[in-house]
Formats: structure tokens, sequence, C-alpha cells
């Protein structure tokens, strides 16, 4: 029963923010002209690649690293803060790699004045921010903060939806996109304020390693981490590369209506939200043996139950899903199914590779690059990039591959995870 009620609690709030995050995306894009929206579209895709380029499989170090050790508090910060450091001198070079490509982009399109500019610099403002809020919510989710998350994770989305409102029931004006952007900085802002009062109250204080800790640490991220920095960077590309394509080499327009299409699919996060929160933290900590794959095999198949309802729907009721966009994008109804499909695909693929790596199993990563690549060479061989249509066709290609290649590797972990360890296999974890 605690459990589901756990379940039930996480569930609840991560619903409320994916439906306040659904609404509000909703609003911004019936609301906002189509050229303002593109220029949304392009800075979030910005931002997202700078974050990626901080992680670089760093992100997926502090749940395998900390183990069965998450009831030590100093042991989960001193983690935590090792791997986050690393994440903050990698900051500068996700700014050296991206700002080229916002510089040429932004030139292309056209995009120009006081309030692009301050857009620009509210999104990396955001990117700081968010940096904070990560370390913050890891060192808590790992020390089972699960009610604090909770409240934390309401009272930003309620600001962020209070501003978007706020915003949108002014006249729209040139200015309008700052508002936005402004409004996801102030909720990642009071989300940093909360977890700082959450610390004190928790009595969560800063600490550090001691030199022999740190050092073994540090030989267990570079183990976890080094096979994922290719396909770190190769992937985090990937995750925007339909707006990269589309930024280069289409118009406005097309760049505004892939990213209306976005919105359709945060359907998809409450799963993964809820996931992230309570299945991935017991994966990490349970000992090998049957119950280990007994627990990847049910939450894989309740994925891709999910997964199949929300794609039936889109094939068969599209003209309900794309009722949420407004009608400057009635003419894309027919294509509702093609981006919920990339889309599963692309998120069943992530949580393969997320059960693989809070266990640490890294290792093999490198290798789903050329597999990928090869894919996309075939299709812009055979097919090429034309419009929106043959956009969405690339994208499901890209994440037919990155599916069938995570969950290869899966399967073969899973049948060595149902054996039990050897007693000094079960002591070599820190």
């Amino acid at each position: 029963m605690p459990r589901l009620r756990q379940i039930a609690m996480v569930g609840g709030v991560e619903t409320f923010g994916v439906a306040i995050g659904g609404i509000a995306g909703l609003l911004i894009v019936n609301v906002l002209p189509k050229d303002q929206y593109a220029a949304y579209t392009f800075l979030v895709a910005c931002m997202t690649l700078i974050m990626g380029v901080t992680d670089l499989g760093l992100a997926h170090c502090c749940l395998p690293i900390v183990g069965q050790r998450a009831g030590e508090q100093h042991w989960v910060v001193g983690v935590c803060h090792q791997v986050f450091r690393k994440r903050w001198l990698l900051l500068g070079l996700g700014l050296l790699l991206v700002v080229p490509y916002w510089f040429y982009s932004s030139r292309q399109h056209g995009w120009s004045g006081a309030p692009y500019w301050v857009a620009s610099l509210l999104m990396l403002a955001v990117v700081l921010l968010t940096l904070r809020e990560h370390y913050a919510n890891t060192v808590l989710l790992i020390l089972s903060r699960i009610s604090t998350l909770n409240r934390v994770a309401f009272s930003a989305h309620s600001v962020r939806i209070a501003f978007v409102g706020a915003v949108l029931l002014l006249p729209i004006t040139s200015w309008s996109m700052v508002g936005i952007v402004l409004a996801t900085a102030a909720a990642s802002f009071v989300s940093v304020l909360l977890y700082r009062r959450a610390f004190r109250r928790h009595e969560v204080v800063d600490a550090h390693l001691d030199a022999e800790s740190a050092h073994r640490v540090d030989r267990e991220i570079i183990r976890i981490a080094k096979p994922l920095v290719l396909p770190g960077i190769f992937y985090q590309v990937q995750g925007v590369i339909t707006v990269f394509l589309v930024s280069m080499f289409g118009t406005a327009s097309m760049l505004a209506e892939v990213g209306a299409f976005g919105r359709l699919a945060m359907v998809l996060m409450v799963v993964d939200r809820v996931t992230n929160v309570l299945l991935f933290p017991a994966i990490a900590r349970a000992p090998m043996g049957p119950r280990l794959s007994t627990i990847v095999a049910q939450a894989h198949v309740a994925y891709f139950a999910m997964g199949g309802l929300v794609l039936l729907t889109s094939f068969f009721l599209p003209q309900y899903w794309i009722l949420l966009l407004g009608k400057q994008y009635a003419s894309m109804t027919p294509l509702v199914w093609m981006v919920f499909l990339a889309s599963i695909l692309m998120n069943a693929s992530g949580f393969a590779f997320r059960t693989l790596s809070v266990r640490g199993a890294t290792a093999g990563q490198t290798y789903s690059i050329p597999v990928t690549l090869i894919t996309q060479v075939l299709f812009l061989w055979l097919v090429g990039i034309s419009d929106l249509r043959s956009v969405l066709w690339f994208g499901i290609a890209t994440s037919l591959a990155n599916f069938g290649y995570q969950y290869a590797l899966l399967a073969l972990r899973w049948t060595g995870w149902r054996r039990e360890p050897a007693p000094e296999d079960a002591q070599a974890r820190l």
C-alpha cells in the first residue's frame, strides 16, 4: 500500500505537471504567430543541446555509484557533488559548440532585434538554473524525499502557467516570446529557491568526499561515462536533429510545425517522469537475481502497453489531437500518428537505455552511432528531406534504429541479471 500511495502521489503531481506544461505549450502554439513560435522552438533546441553537452553520460553516474548506500547522506551528497562538478566544467564546451550554430541560423532566418537577443540571454539563464535544479533533484531523489520533490514540482509548474497566462492575456507583440521564455526562467528560479529551503529543512549539508573516496568515485565515473561520451555527443544532436535540419534547410513555417507537433507528444512524459522518480532508483538498489529481472520485464511490458494505447488514438482519432494545436495547424492532421510513433519508439529506447545505465551497464553504447548513422544516410539517400512528411519519416527511421539497438543490449544484459551474484561480486560494488 505505501508503494501504491507513492505511485499515486508522484503520478498525480507529474500528470498535473505535464497537463500544466501541455496547456501552457498549447496556449503558446495557438496564440503566438508562427514566426515567433519558430524562433522559440529554435531557442529551446539550442538550450537542450547545451544541457546535453554538459551531460555526456555524467547524468547516469549518480544512481549506480551510490548503489545500495542510498541511506548514507554524506555519501550521496559527496557523489553527486563529484559528478556535477564535471558537468559545470562541460558547460563551456556546450556554449562553444552551440553559439556558432545559434548565430548562423539566427542570421539565416532574420531573427534579430532587442526582443530576440533578450530571449536568447534568458535561455542561457535557464541553462544555469537548470543545472542547479538537476543537482538538487538528484540528491533528494536518491535520498527518497519524494514528497519534497512533488511540492517543488507543483510550485514550479504553477509559476510557469501563471506567467504564461499573464503573457498571453496581454496584446501579442514582438516581446511576447520574451515573456514566454521568462516564464520558464521564473519557474526554474522558484525551483532552485525551494530546493535550497528543502536542503535546510532536511539538514542536507554540502559534503565533499575524502581524497581516497573521491579517487574511487572518479574511477567509477570514468568507467560508466567513458562509453557514453561519443554516444552522448551524438544523441544530443539527434535529440534536436529534426529542428536542426529544418532550421538549416527549411522555412520558419516548417520549423514552427515541427515544434508544434512536439507538444502533442508531451503526454508520454507522465510515464517517463514517474519511472525516473520511483522505478529507476529501485532498479539501481536491487540486488542481482530473479527479482531484478522480473521488475525490469514488468516495467517494460507496461510501458509498451501504454505507448500502444496512445498510438492507437493518434491513428484512429487524429482530429481530436490536432484540435489542441489550433486552426493554423489543421493541415497536419494526417501526420499525427507519425509524430507519436517516432516519439514512442525514441522514448522506449531511452527507457531501455536508462534501465541499463542505472545498473552501470553502459558498455557497447558507442556502436549505436554507426547503426543510427547508416540508417540516416540510407534514408537521406533514398528519400531525402523535402517537406514535413519526409522530416517525420526521417524521425521514425532514426527512432526505430535506436529502439532496436537499445533493446538488443537490454536483452543481452537481462539474461545475466536473472542469475544470483557470487558473494565476491556483491561486495565489489561501491
